[in-house]
C-alpha cells in the first residue's frame, strides 16, 4: 500500500510539471527557461520539454501501444481537437498504463491520459469532458505560461522524480524514493495549486464549447467532475483522487460547468459504440490490474443472463480467454457478440486472432481478407504482423517485415511501428536491417544518443558501400540533435553503480 501511495504521488508531479530528463541527483543541468520577463515559453522550448516527456514514458515503458486503443485515442482527441479554440494546432495523444485517475497536459500540445481515468469515466462523453479540458489548457497556452513564469525556484524540486518512480517500482522498500520526494518543497506544491485555479475555469469554459461543437454531451465534463467530488473524504488526511489533487474542484466548479453546459434545446450527442469495447481492452491490458482476467468476466457471465451482459462484456470476456489461450471457448464466447458498423472490425479482429490458435491457416485467410478491405489499418496489420512472426515460413515472415514496412511509409513517426520492423527483420535474418530500425526508434522517442551508439556498432559489420554510406550520413544527423542532459544521463548510467 505505501509503495503505491508513493508511486502515484511520484507520477502526479513527474507527468504532471516534470520538464526536465531525469539526470542524476549530483549533477543538475537544468535547462534554461528564460528572464523573469518571459510570458510563455518559445517554441523551441516547448518542443524541448515535449520532447522529454515522450521520450521518458517510453523510456519507462508507460505507452500502451496496443493498435486499438492507440487508434481510439488519437481519434478521439483530435476528433475534439479540431473543434477546439486553435483547430490547426499540433497534438499528440498518449494513453499511459498506469491507474491514476488523471490526464496531463504539456507544452507543445502533449496530453497524455491515464489507464485508470479512462476506467473511471462511465461515457464516451465523460472521457471526452476530460480531454476537452486538457485540449483547453493548451489551446489557452496556460502550460507554458506556467513553465515560464515559475523558472528554476520550481525546478529543482521535482530533479530526479522520474527515477525515484523506477526506483518505486523496483524496490520492495518504501525507502529508496523517500529522500527524492522530500525534496518536494512546499514552494513547489503551492505554485501548482495557484497556477490551476487561476486557469481551471476558464479550460472548463473552453472545453465545454469544443464538446458542444463535437457533438459530445457537454455535460459529461462536469458530470465526471460531479464524480469524483463525491468520492472525495471528509477526513482531508485521506488520500484524495489523484485528478482532484492536480485539479483542484470545488461545488462552484462543478455547478458552473453544469450550467454552462445546459441548452435551452434538446441536447443531441453521438457517442462511438467502440468506447465501452476499448474500455474492456484497458482493464484486460492495465499493468497495475490485479484482475484475475478470465476470472473476471466468467463470473459476470455466471452472475447475468445473457441477456443482460454487454456486448462489450462479452468481447472482453472473449479477449481474456483468448489471452489464457482457452481458443475453443474464445471464440464461442465471440460469437455471440453482436457486430454493428462500429465495432465489426475489431470483433472480426479478435476472431482472426483466436483462430491463429486453432487453425493457423484459416487465421491467415480471415486476415487476408480484412487487409484487402482495410489495406491501410494499424489495427489490421498490426496484429497480422503479430500473427505472421510466429511462422516458421521464411515466406511468413518476410511479409511480417513487409507488412511492417508499409506500417512506417504510412505513419514514419511513430516509434512502435519501428520496434515491430526491427524484429521482423530479425527474424528473417537481416541483423543489420533490423539494428537500423532499432537506432531510428530510439531516434523517434527522442534519445539520439542511444541511436547513435547502435548505429555505431553496425559499422562494426561487413558492409557494402551504400550500407556504409547510410550509416555513416545518419550518425552525422543523430550526433548533431544529441543534447547535453542526454549525454551526462546515459554516460552517468553506463557507469558502475558505485561510481554514479
Amino acid at each position: 500500500m505505501i509503495k503505491t501511495s508513493l508511486i502515484s504521488t511520484i507520477y502526479s508531479f513527474v507527468l504532471l510539471i516534470a520538464s526536465i530528463q531525469y539526470v542524476h541527483a549530483n549533477d543538475l543541468d537544468l535547462p534554461d527557461l528564460g528572464t523573469p520577463s518571459d510570458s510563455s515559453l518559445s517554441p523551441v522550448k516547448e518542443k524541448e520539454i515535449r520532447d522529454t516527456i515522450i521520450n521518458q514514458i517510453y523510456q519507462y515503458d508507460l505507452v500502451m501501444t496496443d493498435p486499438i486503443i492507440a487508434d481510439y485515442i488519437e481519434q478521439l482527441g483530435f476528433r475534439l481537437a479540431s473543434n477546439s479554440e486553435n483547430p490547426k494546432a499540433p497534438f499528440d495523444f498518449y494513453m499511459v498504463n498506469d491507474d491514476l485517475v488523471n490526464a496531463s497536459t504539456y507544452p507543445g500540445g502533449l496530453i497524455i491520459i491515464y489507464s485508470g481515468l479512462f476506467l473511471k469515466s462511465d461515457t464516451e462523453s465523460e472521457l471526452a469532458g476530460v480531454v476537452a479540458h486538457e485540449i483547453a489548457h493548451a489551446t489557452q497556452r496556460h502550460l507554458s505560461r506556467f513553465y515560464a513564469n515559475s523558472k528554476k525556484n520550481i525546478l529543482p524540486t521535482i530533479i530526479g522524480l522520474v527515477g525515484a518512480a523506477v526506483a518505486a517500482q523496483a524496490s520492495d522498500s518504501p525507502d529508496a524514493p523517500v529522500a527524492v520526494l522530500a525534496a518536494s518543497s512546499a514552494i513547489a506544491q503551492q505554485n501548482l495549486i495557484n497556477f490551476t485555479r487561476a486557469h481551471e475555469y476558464e479550460a472548463d469554459r473552453v472545453g465545454i464549447n469544443t464538446l458542444k461543437k463535437s457533438n459530445f454531451n457537454p455535460l459529461g465534463m462536469a458530470g465526471f467532475f460531479e464524480k469524483l467530488m463525491r468520492e472525495k473524504p471528509i477526513d482531508e488526511r485521506y488520500q484524495l483522487p489523484e485528478y482532484l489533487r492536480t485539479h483542484p474542484l470545488s461545488i462552484n466548479r462543478v455547478s458552473e460547468a453544469k450550467n454552462r453546459a445546459q441548452s435551452d434545446e434538446p441536447i443531441e450527442f453521438e457517442e462511438s459504440e467502440l468506447y465501452p469495447f476499448v474500455k474492456e481492452r484497458i482493464r484486460l491490458f492495465a499493468k497495475n490490474s490485479k484482475l484475475d482476467k478470465a476470472t473476471y468476466y466468467r463470473k459476470k457471465y455466471q452472475d447475468k443472463s445473457v441477456k443482460k451482459i454487454t456486448n462489450a462484456e462479452m468481447y472482453g470476456y472473449a479477449l481474456a480467454l483468448y489471452m489464457a489461450h482457452e481458443y475453443e471457448s474464445a471464440l464461442k464466447v465471440l460469437s455471440q457478440v453482436q457486430k454493428t458498423y462500429r465495432t465489426s472490425l475489431i470483433i472480426s479482429i479478435l476472431e482472426a486472432n483466436i483462430l491463429s490458435g486453432l487453425n493457423w491457416n484459416k487465421s491467415y485467410e480471415r486476415f487476408s481478407q480484412l487487409l484487402r478491405f482495410y489495406p491501410e489499418s494499424p489495427i489490421v496489420i498490426e496484429p497480422f504482423i503479430h500473427m505472421l512472426q510466429k511462422s516458421n515460413n521464411i515466406k511468413y515472415k518476410t511479409q511480417a517485415r513487409d507488412l511492417a514496412r508499409n506500417l512506417i511509409n504510412l505513419h514514419p513517426d511513430n516509434a512502435n511501428y519501428y520496434g515491430l520492423l526491427a524484429i521482423s527483420n530479425q527474424n528473417i535474418g537481416k541483423s543489420i536491417e533490423a539494428n537500423e530500425a532499432l537506432a531510428m526508434k530510439q531516434h523517434i522517442i527522442h534519445n539520439n544518443y542511444k541511436a547513435v551508439r547502435i548505429l555505431k556498432n553496425i559499422l562494426k559489420s561487413d558492409l557494402d558501400y551504400y550500407q556504409r554510406a547510410r550509416i555513416e550520413s545518419k550518425i552525422t544527423e543523430y550526433e548533431n540533435l544529441i543534447t547535453d542532459r542526454e549525454r551526462n544521463f546515459e554516460e552517468s548510467q553506463e557507469l558502475p553503480k558505485s561510481r554514479r
